[in-house]
């Protein structure tokens, strides 16, 4: 059984205020914070919860960016008790008030820079829809020595909805338990120690930039230097990871490859790395060869695999290690972290080494199910405590996990399984591409599901009808002489056009939407050919 120095992320955090109440916990932009500074505001924050009536158990969404405030409310939310909520505050007060309405919560929390427009907006659907909205800012009135309940392992520390959620949002539930259970896997499987330095992106309002690169490095002391979330410009956090003399840092693959796209690899020194985690879509070969090329590194990006389910961690390779590559070209993700066991399955019944079917994970970190959706929930598990990923996946014969696919994006072409990552790293080779999509679309006619591609074009204001012609014929070209197939179609589409989460996933089901019901279309999105 694992050891763990802390029942709960508030003991967790109780003991760095009174151990080290002078050491930064973090920096934001360069403005350190201490932890005894980040517990006098949970507290601030928690005796201001109960002041308007929030209890153990109640729901508090939080429509928070990265920022030193973001810590003060999700962990004053646990400080009473009640079950923090984070969402993405940039989509929209009706997705926010969406998931605020799903979860039954009582108080949604804006950040002290809205606008007075935008807040007075957020107080007008508060009213509409039965909830309180506060800001960060409105906390310093209270005063921080209120009385706390007590917060058990297994009470809910928040809510985490998926990324790309749209008809039917699942709110995975995580105890404390789950949290600081997971966090001592990853510490262990990640090879992590106090010395760290944490150089950290991504959004803390999600899994892995929230659990990972701060939770972690809290739990262990280490230093973590936090940035603003902005997933088109790499260099703040190119520049980071030289000035702070980073060890350790983690993106998804896209990130990685704007890297190699946009920057001098000649102004920056990222020799200091010990860990580029690659992780939260799928890895590619290619990125790492070409990230590493480019900086003069060597075995440094290594591949990741975690779902909000297992908590986020489920398997890492190790670090300093060679990656694993197979003959389609996919990339091992390692071996599972302590007491996390792993097997394949198919309708049921649990494939032999190396056949591909549906990830399903058993862990102790393992969610235990969705907020108030008992049918997702039952979906969710097999017999044995195994969760069902929705990946697709295989071990190979040393126990090494590689991940092909979601199951939901698989196409079906002729009767060969296709996954959308192997088309668009061929796609995204092409000099003229910025970013690119696969889907499998069946038009009813007798050849079935056929590979569509979409991708995103550089200069494409500056290109002529023949270019793009030209353009879309190569790009057919590659695809056939890599994969041995022509692509169905191949759309030519504006710049930022192909759907992503807040972390940079793409959505290929919400793409095929957009596509199918003419939305693409209709927004001018397709520069060739025509719809």
């Amino acid at each position: 059984m694992l050891s763990k120095e802390f029942p709960t992320l508030i003991e967790m955090l109780a003991f760095r205020a009174n151990q080290s109440p002078d050491e930064v916990a973090f920096t934001f932009l360069g403005e350190p914070s201490t932890y005894a500074e980040i517990w006098a505001e949970i507290n601030r924050f928690g005796a201001y919860l109960q002041q308007l009536g929030i209890a153990q158990g109640d729901r508090v969404v939080l429509a928070l960016p990265n920022s030193a405030e973001f810590f003060g409310a999700f962990y004053g939310v646990q400080r009473v008790g009640g079950i923090a909520v984070p969402v993405f505050p940039g989509s929209g007060p009706q997705r926010i008030f969406s998931i605020a309405r799903l979860c039954g919560a009582k108080v949604v929390v804006a950040p002290g820079t809205i606008s007075g427009d935008q807040l007075e907006q957020f107080k007008t659907m508060g009213v509409e829809h039965g909830l309180g909205v506060v800001t960060t800012l409105e906390s310093q009135k209270a005063a921080p020595n209120a009385s706390f309940p007590k917060v058990k392992p297994e009470d809910i520390a928040f809510i985490q909805y998926t990324s790309g959620s749209t008809g039917n949002p699942k709110g995975v539930q995580l105890s404390h338990d789950n949290l600081i259970t997971n966090v001592v896997q990853m510490i262990i499987g990640m090879e992590i120690t106090a010395d760290e330095v944490f150089v950290s992106w991504l959004p803390v309002y999600h899994d892995m930039g929230l659990i990972l690169k701060t939770m972690v490095p809290f739990y262990l002391g280490a230093k973590v230097h936090l940035l603003q979330t902005n997933l088109r410009d790499v260099h703040p956090w190119l520049r980071a990871i030289q000035e702070y003399r980073a060890t350790f840092t983690a993106a998804p693959d896209f990130a990685y490859r704007l890297c190699t796209r946009h920057a001098d690899p000649e102004e920056y020194d990222l020799g200091s790395l010990r860990v580029a985690l690659n992780a939260a879509e799928p890895v590619r070969a290619q990125t790492i060869r070409d990230f590493e090329g480019a900086f003069g590194l060597k075995d440094v990006m290594v591949a990741g695999y975690g779902l909000a389910e297992a908590t986020v961690g489920v398997s890492m390779a190790k670090p300093g290690s060679t990656p694993r590559v197979d003959g389609r070209g996919f990339v091992s993700v390692g071996l599972p972290f302590p007491e996390v066991d792993v097997k394949i399955m198919d309708g049921g019944v649990e494939l032999p080494l190396g056949e591909i079917g549906e990830i399903a994970v058993r862990s102790p970190a393992n969610s235990r199910g969705y907020y108030d959706n008992p049918e997702e929930t039952e979906r969710l598990f097999l017999e044995g405590g195994y969760l069902l990923s929705g990946d697709l996946g295989y071990l190979d014969g040393n126990g090494y996990l590689y991940i092909v696919s979601r199951k939901k994006n698989i196409i079906k072409r002729a009767g060969e399984t296709i996954s959308p990552q192997e088309v668009e790293e061929i796609v995204d080779r092409h000099p003229a591409v910025r970013y690119s999509a696969a889907v499998g679309v069946d038009k009813g006619r007798i050849e079935g599901e056929q590979v569509y591609v979409f991708a995103e074009i550089r200069d494409a204001k500056e290109k002529t009808e023949d270019q793009l012609y030209d353009l879309a014929l190569s790009i057919v070209e590659a695809v056939h002489a890599d994969m041995g197939f022509r692509p169905g179609r191949v759309y030519l589409l504006e710049a930022r056009t192909i759907p992503l989460t807040h972390n940079g996933k793409i959505q290929h089901a919400r793409l095929k939407t957009q596509y199918l019901e003419g939305e693409l279309s209709a927004a001018r999105a397709i520069l060739y050919p025509d719809f």
